[in-house]
């Protein structure tokens, strides 16, 4: 028998603005899987092909109690990596840029937007990230605009938190 359908939190926003940070003291304090989109985007192009499969075999399926699951990216070999099951629990935290779109949202009980001064950001992302990100900052920013332009994340948010 499935378990009863979790309380999906949904954590989005811009990369550096503290997503991951904000993500594990929820899921920490909540005793909540957490699920990091970082580990199912399909490379640096690859931000709405990895969100996508986590909506469709992971939210999905927990929201209805079911164990969900999908292949994570090797970003070191650049190509598909292993699979990661995950189990349903009481709350669910699923974090990444990308994540709160019409289709998770209607699965997610609470949905945050994270934002922060862009100084702030940069200096982040470039301590974070170093040359990988001078390399790809200009595709993956416009993916995550995109995502934006297309899905509304802040206007449609429970909460906008600052960091």
């Amino acid at each position: 028998m499935p378990s009863p359908r979790p309380h999906i939190i949904l954590i989005d926003g811009k990369s550096g603005v503290g997503k991951t940070r904000l993500a594990v003291r929820v899921a920490g304090t909540l005793d909540a899987t957490l699920v990091h989109l970082d580990d199912a985007y399909h490379g640096w192009g690859g931000l709405a092909t990895g969100r996508d499969a986590v909506n469709e075999t992971v939210l999905a399926p927990l929201a209805r109690g079911l164990s969900g699951r999908f292949r994570a990216w090797d970003w070191v070999g650049d190509g598909a990596g292993e699979i990661v099951d995950v189990r349903p629990a009481d709350v669910v935290v699923v974090e990444g840029c990308g994540v709160s779109t019409q289709q998770s949202r209607a699965l997610a009980s609470t949905v945050l937007w994270v934002e922060c001064d862009e100084a702030v950001r940069m200096s982040r992302l470039f301590d974070r990230d170093q040359d990988a990100f001078v390399d790809h900052y200009d595709s993956w920013e416009a993916q995550v605009n995109d995502h934006i332009a297309q899905n509304d994340p802040i206007g449609t948010a429970t909460v906008v938190v600052r960091t």
